[in-house]
């Protein structure tokens, strides 16, 4: 296997200042402004600045009741939009955590991190799509126990998976 020289680890703490920045855009044109703005901003800088901190959290937790406040339609373009940008202000401050700051990342021990954020988005936003066609009228009995059983089978199935034995 030949390495390349790789990048700079400040180049993921400026990819997550980008997601801030973009988080930030999408919820101006949504309509939140002032002090919630400001909050995401200044915790978004310290995401940045400071990875291994409480900071992504609460750029995470400050979009959410950003948008819980101010946003009537959940399923929008705008809302769907922030999944991914939150997501990628979680990876990269969990990577830049724990990458020393002089350190130069090969793009290639990237990978196993980039399959699994596409094979989470892909299931966040297939669940956003069920989520939005599933009827908001009174469901019948019958209905409602079969959705509890599926997610319980489901939650069977990733708990086997993440303890990698059968249940």
């Amino acid at each position: 296997m030949r390495l390349t020289a790789g990048v700079p680890a400040w180049v993921v703490r400026a990819t997550v200042a980008l997601a801030v920045a973009l988080i930030m855009v999408l919820l101006a044109a949504q309509g939140v402004s002032g002090i919630l703005l400001g909050v995401v901003g200044v915790v978004g800088a310290l995401s940045a600045l400071v990875p291994a901190s409480p900071a992504p959290a609460m750029v995470i937790i400050a979009t959410a009741v950003s948008v819980a406040v101010v946003v009537d339609d959940p399923f929008g373009v705008g809302v769907l939009a922030l999944l991914p940008l939150v997501h990628v202000v979680h990876i990269g401050c969990a990577l830049t955590a724990v990458i020393p700051g002089t350190a130069r990342i090969h793009l290639r021990a990237l990978r196993p991190v980039a399959v699994r954020f596409v094979l989470v988005q892909t299931i966040a936003l297939g669940l956003a799509g069920v989520s939005s066609i599933v009827p908001t009228s009174v469901m019948p009995t019958v209905l409602e126990i079969a959705g509890l059983l599926a997610v319980a089978g489901l939650a069977a199935v990733a708990a086997g998976l993440i303890l990698k034995r059968p249940l």
